[in-house]
């Protein structure tokens, strides 16, 4: 009988330094910076690695109110609250900070080498375009397992003080380990398809254009091949995204408090049609409404990604 691989947490410990910023980096240089430093460090951790507790954060950040009325449109979501800012796009606000992060000394891994495979946010109630926000980026903890290391960030957004919005990313960087045993394989259970989703060649740039990632693999078929990809990928974070916003409207994700977690599963290869599928219930904890739901590829329906919301 096979055992399972031991998992491994390591989590920051000591006094926490908290870095400032005045200014969001530029994404060019971060990357840049990325590829510089990425020879010199390790894709693995040691079991006893000791990881300071570290903060980056960037105070008094004003929103940029045509660049998310922009964000709406690449993504799917309605004009008709111009106001308030989607619940999808507070995350991009930290793609600088995280960049800044990864690439810092505070940081102990390969930059180059981290794949987001989770997503969480929640909205504690509507933020509006016009707020004053206090981001800050925090290191959680490293999961060591069988074939790498997971790798998970706390996102907070304030204002006034209050916490308006906070959420998780993970991160897999791969050791290049193979596994040693292979899960059990079960018949997977597919929601009721409620839209086609198609994904032009030029998601990617226009997703880099209102977001600021513009990591090569999604932007150009040849620059994806330099990645290992046979053609650009789309964000996940853009399915993320245009997947909520088709929930949103189905059940005003803009008027109130709100929770969202999805896993990041096979890569959407542009061009592409997805179908989004959900289905509503009550989550057995709470007692709250929840949807279940997920985008899968149209023709073969493998799973790009599998989400949950739940309303308040």
């Amino acid at each position: 009988m096979e055992k399972d691989h031991p998992v491994i947490t390591i989590t920051p410990t000591g006094p926490e330094t908290c870095v400032e910023i005045n200014k969001l980096p530029r994404m060019g240089l971060v990357f840049l910076k990325a590829l510089l430093i990425s020879p010199f460090r390790s894709n693995t951790l040691a079991d006893t690695a000791v990881v300071a507790k570290t903060r980056i954060v960037f105070q008094d950040f004003q929103p940029d109110h045509a660049l998310i009325q922009n964000y709406r449109t690449v993504c799917g979501f309605s004009h008709n609250n111009p106001g308030t800012i989607p619940i999808t796009y507070l995350q991009t606000l930290f793609i600088g900070l995280l960049g800044k992060f990864i690439t810092s000394s505070f940081f102990p891994l390969n930059p180059m080498g981290l794949i987001q495979v989770f997503q969480s946010f929640e909205q504690k109630r509507p933020v509006k375009t016009d707020e004053r926000l206090d981001l800050a980026c925090i290191l959680s903890d490293f999961t060591k397992k069988e074939t790498g290391i997971e790798t998970r960030f706390i996102l907070e957004i304030r204002s006034n003080g209050e916490i308006v919005w906070q959420g998780i990313s993970a991160f897999f960087t791969r050791s290049g380990a193979k596994k040693t045993s292979s899960p059990k394989k079960s018949d997977e259970t597919f929601l009721e398809k409620k839209e086609a989703i198609p994904v032009p060649s030029g998601t990617g740039r226009l997703y880099a254009g209102v977001s600021g990632d513009y990591n090569p693999h999604h932007l150009y078929t040849l620059s994806a091949k330099l990645f290992g990809f046979k053609k650009a990928i789309a964000h996940g974070m853009w399915s993320l995204a245009r997947g909520v916003a088709s929930l949103d409207r189905e059940f005003d994700l803009h008027k109130g408090p709100a929770s969202i977690e999805a896993s990041f599963k096979l890569p959407v290869f542009m061009p592409a049609v997805t179908t989004l599928g959900w289905e509503q219930s009550k989550d057995e904890e709470t007692g709250r409404a929840m949807v279940n739901f997920e985008l899968r590829d149209q023709q073969k329906g493998l799973p790009h990604l599998k989400g949950r919301l739940l309303l308040h």
